[in-house]
């Protein structure tokens, strides 16, 4: 049924920032492990008479980002008041910036950006059976809002759109992006329209405050056939606000969706324009970044396949330890193996890994005529992988190293090893 339907998607990401003030009070920036309503203040508190005044700290950090994924950054910034009630929101509105932002434009993996703001976040409800509480600590802290234009053609992609935005905001050091934490939300709009229909739908569903990659798809897969069926039945799908109950696998209506004049935005009075001038804009733009689209670049150039790449690049740690590893005098691969496939060396530093390699050089076996029977059992005992890498997979090889070693207690010496498998598979 969804095949009479073409997806129409577009997403809001927020991601709170790294700072150690709140966005604009200097409250300590901790909404998850100070005790509740200690990092307050008649700022955050949306008390009468507090002067709001903008953390330069969090602009930076997401001028850094906008700028990494090639958004145009503004250089006139206006902060205005976005007016609606809810209990988390003591003052009646939110500070933030929809018409003056922070970039416009620009584009991650075909997938463009419609603008990216800098606002604050609200408080947190705590609910329990009989009352709900509010924690301020998550008041006012930096909260960075990405709006992507709806080029997504299928929910995989978006899913890993949203890996890669996760990735580089650690990269980049703004954010640390833990959706289990709460600091990275999901919030999707969803329509869908006839194939080849050019125009975009009258109405569109917003999926709330999704805290995860896995709920995400659930999500978006139901929703999509819940709004396919609902338009095959003859009915009429409304513009409304959703969320999903993982206990049922369906989405679930919570209320009509604003639009954005239901707002009432007027320019924060407190607050006058922001003007960056060239000197903050050279500081932003030259900065030496390094992203995972080039780190993958650079780990493909080394002749990693795509298993390391793939662990190497979603833990940088664990690429700052390999490089520290290949600094010690280990080829690529070899660095790449230690990090990744050896479980021992897991809790290990880099010159510890060296010490214990160094140790079993001692008593490697370096003699073919040893090795090439052994070698010869493995490749007897695994003809599904061989067919594997004869097929041309390239990890197939390391697999049947491995095995050598294994049986070998992890004396044989592996390039040996690999030479003979290579004459003998040729």
């Amino acid at each position: 049924m969804t095949q009479d339907y073409s997806m129409v998607l577009g997403l809001e990401i927020h991601m709170q920032l790294n700072t150690d003030s709140k966005m604009f009070c200097g409250c300590k920036n901790d909404p998850f492990e100070s005790d509740a309503n200690t990092n307050v203040c008649p700022v955050c508190l949306g008390l009468p008479g507090a002067m709001p005044v903008p953390n330069l700290n969090a602009l930076k950090n997401a001028q850094l980002f906008a700028h990494s994924v090639g958004a145009k950054l503004q250089t006139k910034i206006i902060y205005e008041r976005k007016n609606y009630f809810y209990p988390d929101l003591p003052k009646g509105f939110q500070l933030t910036c929809p018409h003056n932002p922070i970039a416009v434009g620009g584009s991650l993996n075909g997938i463009n950006f419609r603008e990216i703001h800098l606002e604050e976040d609200t408080a947190k409800s705590i609910h329990t059976d009989d009352l709900t509480l509010i924690d301020f600590n998550k008041s006012g802290v930096p909260l960075l809002e990405i709006v992507t234009e709806p080029d997504f053609t299928d929910i995989d992609q978006a899913v890993e759109f949203c890996k890669e935005i996760q990735l580089i905001a650690r990269y980049l050091g703004v954010s640390e992006a833990d959706m289990e934490k709460g600091n990275m939300r999901l919030e999707a709009n969803i329509s869908v329209r006839k194939p080849g229909q050019v125009e975009l739908p009258n109405y569109r569903v917003e999926m709330k405050n999704i805290n995860s990659f896995s709920f995400m798809k659930k999500a978006l897969q139901h929703e999509l056939r819940r709004q396919a069926e609902t338009l095959v039945n003859g009915e009429v799908l409304v513009q409304e606000t959703r969320g999903f109950n993982e206990v049922t696998g369906k989405t679930f209506s919570q209320r009509s969706k604003e639009e954005a004049n239901d707002y009432r935005y007027f320019p924060e009075p407190d607050i006058p324009e922001i003007e960056v001038d060239d000197k903050w804009m050279s500081e932003i733009t030259t900065r030496d970044v390094l992203l995972p689209s080039e780190l993958r670049l650079k780990l493909k150039e080394k002749g990693l396949n795509d298993q390391y790449i793939l662990r190497l690049v979603g833990d940088f740690s664990l690429y700052e330890k390999y490089l520290a590893v290949m600094d010690l005098g280990y080829s690529p691969s070899e660095s790449a193996n230690f990090v990744v496939n050896i479980s021992e060396y897991k809790e290990k530093s880099p010159l510890e890994i060296d010490k214990i390699e160094k140790l079993k050089k001692t008593s490697k076996i370096t003699d073919e005529a040893i090795l090439s029977p052994i070698v010869e059992t493995v490749i007897n005992e695994n003809s599904k992988v061989v067919s594997d890498f004869k097929s041309g997979n390239a990890s197939a090889m390391q697999f049947l190293i491995g095995q050598v070693m294994k049986s070998t207690q992890g004396k044989a010496d592996a390039q040996i090893v690999a030479s003979i498998l290579n004459k003998l598979l040729a």
